[in-house]
């Protein structure tokens, strides 16, 4: 989890999942997919697959150490 982003409507982003499959041509432009493919084959990256969809289950539990409440951002990438 990021704990702190530049995105001015939320205070953090959480990703328990990370990548997608295009569905359609709104998929394009996708930022995600291009910020996350500059690291591909990059060892020991978090996008060392690049966008392809990967399931991050150690990230499960981060929300229950969370103290204060916050605007989270689920699943941006």
């Amino acid at each position: 989890m990021a704990n702190s982003t530049a995105i001015e409507w939320t205070d953090a982003t959480w990703n328990p999942v990370t990548g997608c499959t295009k569905i359609s041509a709104g998929c394009d432009h996708c930022y995600a997919e291009r910020f996350s493919e500059r690291f591909r084959g990059t060892a020991g990256h978090p996008f060392e697959n690049g966008f392809d969809l990967t399931l991050r289950p150690e990230r499960l539990q981060q929300p229950l150490g969370w103290r204060n409440p916050r605007m989270i951002f689920v699943n941006s990438m």
